[in-house]
């Protein structure tokens, strides 16, 4: 089954000064079409950054996020609207 929800190896850093903060590294999920998906963990886990990143409101540090075989990196502004 080709999946509709693919992460790839996504990493997401948020620059603090000059820190620079790992929200998510190196995650990697498949999510078939009719599957369901329960992301779970504590606070400040990455959860918000990984639906985030999901729902092609911010994109990945590093790694890919593809939606339905297409990276989300490579759409337009008027494709993620």
């Amino acid at each position: 089954m080709k999946p509709i929800i693919e992460l790839e190896d996504v990493w997401k850093i948020y620059p603090m000064g000059e820190v620079s903060v790992p929200a998510l590294q190196g995650i990697s999920l498949k999510v078939g079409e009719g599957q369901f998906l329960a992301l779970m963990g504590a606070s400040g886990s990455g959860k918000s950054t990984a639906m985030n990143l999901v729902g092609c409101l911010d994109i990945p540090s590093r790694g890919n996020v593809f939606l339905q075989g297409r990276n989300i990196a490579s759409l337009s502004e008027s494709h993620l609207a």
